[in-house]
């Protein structure tokens, strides 16, 4: 039976990833999705998107990809001087990229929905309507949410003083079931109507996926499989 197979976060890791689907085995017919971040902080970052284009394998784009895209723009207009301020490993993916690798990028939706499946990079808000005119705020929610305050407001990743609620915790589902990545787990985060892979490959955890059947365009949500593989390495950054 042919199946929708979203993987985590890769950041790099290219050599888990092949290792990854080795185990899953993916056939002709199965879908692959990245939930974005395949680029940066790992070792291997443009030779993992050049994988995923070469195995027909899509993505959503994540707030890795989104920087890369607006660096490397910024870097065409304002020449080597602003390499200086970049760090490394961010100057690395920017003086590499060729044309097609660019173009690829920007490319990449917001979302991918598949029958009742939704696959994005960070998180949805309730009330948020995923559509091609959704406005450039709402494009950077969906790549950055994570935790709101008490007053659900969406803060940054460094703010742990006001976490309150993580927003898969609180998902009403109207936007179809969610597969996304983003912030790292120790493991897998299900909820009633969104599931977290990230599993922090790049920091030394796990790269996962998760994989569902799909026959006559129905995704079938209840008889998922988790798959993961541990980091080579303690840890990449």
């Amino acid at each position: 039976m042919p199946r929708i197979i979203v993987y985590g976060d890769i950041h790099g890791c290219l050599d888990e990833l092949k290792q990854l689907r080795a185990d899953i085995n993916p056939q002709k017919k199965d879908i692959e999705i990245s939930v974005g971040d395949f680029l940066n902080k790992g070792p291997y970052s443009l030779k993992t998107l050049r994988y995923l284009k070469k195995n027909k394998m899509l993505s959503v784009m994540g707030n890795n990809e989104a920087k890369i895209i607006k660096l490397y723009h910024k870097y065409q207009k304002e020449g080597k001087k602003y390499l200086a301020t970049l760090r490394n490993s961010d100057k690395k993916t920017v003086l590499e990229l060729e044309a097609e690798d660019v173009a690829y990028l920007e490319s990449l939706p917001y979302f991918i929905k598949i029958d009742t499946l939704t696959v994005v990079h960070g998180g949805v808000e309730n009330g948020m309507k995923l559509s091609n005119k959704m406005s450039e705020k709402e494009k950077k929610l969906i790549t950055q949410l994570r935790f709101y305050n008490k007053q659900h407001e969406p803060i940054p990743y460094d703010d742990f003083e006001h976490r309150d609620v993580f927003w898969s915790e609180e998902y009403d589902g109207k936007e179809g079931f969610i597969i996304f990545g983003h912030h790292p787990f120790s493991e897998v985060k299900i909820e009633k109507n969104a599931i977290g892979i990230d599993t922090g490959c790049v920091y030394g955890g796990a790269l996962t996926a998760i994989a569902f059947p799909y026959e006559n365009k129905k995704v079938d949500l209840k008889n998922y499989t988790l798959h993961s593989v541990k980091a080579i390495k303690k840890h990449y950054t």
